[in-house]
């Protein structure tokens, strides 16, 4: 049998007290209620299970208690824990989280976004899909500066005047894979990058451009194929970057490195033997493979953490909040070799 949810009303007939004073003790504001009283209305509470209506309780209040978060795709093990790092501290400031998987598509971001202004979110955590283009990011941004939430852009950046934003340096991203497999002795490098609209790729390309330039290599635009993030586009790299006579191939990021493991498998090749791979993120899977991805090393869970940090400077109206950049390192495995 179920049990009848205890209210105010029955809390304040067994004190023999108002409603009202049930509500101020309950909410521990400010009144003239004595002690005695007030002792006697937790214990009854107490005794009797009470669980506060938390609806009514952010109505009064006019908040949520809740941040709103969208990200690409949940299906990557990059911004899954991502979300864990914004939860895990999202939860510590008393805040429960809403994500939202956009699954890569534009439309499906601006529903989202219109989803969680309509629902009154107390704060947003936007991460741009990749087929978003410039355009209908600021309009995503303005849409939510024009509904007065406050709001933090993660990983992929958004050039919007009122954004604050936490997000990794990706020039330095792409140089240092790029350098590192310039160091083993490679000089024709595959590129697989990911939609070429993303600032993300923009800036990766612009990292393994100057890496090149560095080691006096002529940049090689065939050596660069447009990618979706997406394992397939790993799967349907190789072929082609064989066929190029590459040694080693940059992903720009571990989902596309796990299609050309995937690919190397079924044409029979070996990693490093056949192909040097470098990858970007560093998801858990990289370290567990047979063979260990190298690859750049970013701190998502950490990410999420910052980006909820600077969620709660902007609720609390803090004096210059900065934008966080941070700096990626590489973790070397066992996918890369000397020539």
């Amino acid at each position: 049998m179920s049990r009848t949810k205890i209210t105010i009303k029955d809390i304040a007939k067994a004190a023999g007290v108002s409603t009202t004073t049930v509500s101020l003790v309950l909410n521990n504001k400010p009144s003239r209620i004595s002690k005695e009283t007030r002792e006697k209305i937790l214990k009854i509470a107490k005794d009797k299970k009470y669980i506060p209506n938390r609806l009514a309780v952010n109505l009064a209040k006019q908040t949520t208690d809740t941040f709103g978060m969208i990200i690409p795709d949940i299906g990557n093990v990059f911004f899954a824990e991502l979300c864990k790092g914004c939860e895990v501290e999202a939860r510590k400031a008393g805040y429960s989280l809403t994500f939202a998987s956009a699954n890569e598509y534009i439309s499906t971001d601006l529903e989202y976004v219109d989803a969680m202004i309509a629902n009154r979110v107390d704060g947003i955590i936007y991460v741009s899909s990749s087929s978003t283009d410039s355009s209908t990011n600021q309009k995503i941004c303005q849409k939510i500066h024009n509904s007065q939430i406050p709001f933090v852009v993660v990983d992929r950046s958004i050039n919007f005047p009122y954004a604050k934003s936490v997000l990794m340096d990706n020039e330095a991203g792409g140089y240092i894979a790029t350098k590192h497999l310039l160091e083993l002795g490679h000089h024709k490098i595959g590129c697989l990058t990911g939609p070429m609209q993303s600032d993300t790729s923009k800036k990766r390309l612009a990292g393994y451009k100057k890496a090149l330039n560095e080691f006096n290599i002529s940049y090689d635009s065939s050596l660069i194929m447009e990618g979706n993030f997406q394992i397939e586009s790993g799967y349907e790299c190789l072929s082609y970057m064989r066929g190029l006579g590459v040694t080693a191939i940059f992903c720009f990021n571990d989902m596309m490195a796990l299609g050309v493991y995937k690919a190397a498998r079924d044409y029979g090749l070996k990693i490093p033997r056949d192909i040097s791979v470098v990858g970007y993120d560093d998801i858990f899977i990289c370290d567990i493979l047979d063979v260990p991805l190298t690859t750049v090393h970013q701190p998502a869970y950490s990410i999420g953490r910052y980006a909820v940090q600077t969620l709660l400077a902007l609720i609390r109206k803090d004096k210059d909040v900065e934008n966080i950049v941070l700096s990626p390192s590489l973790k070397v495995r066992a996918s890369t070799r000397r020539l």
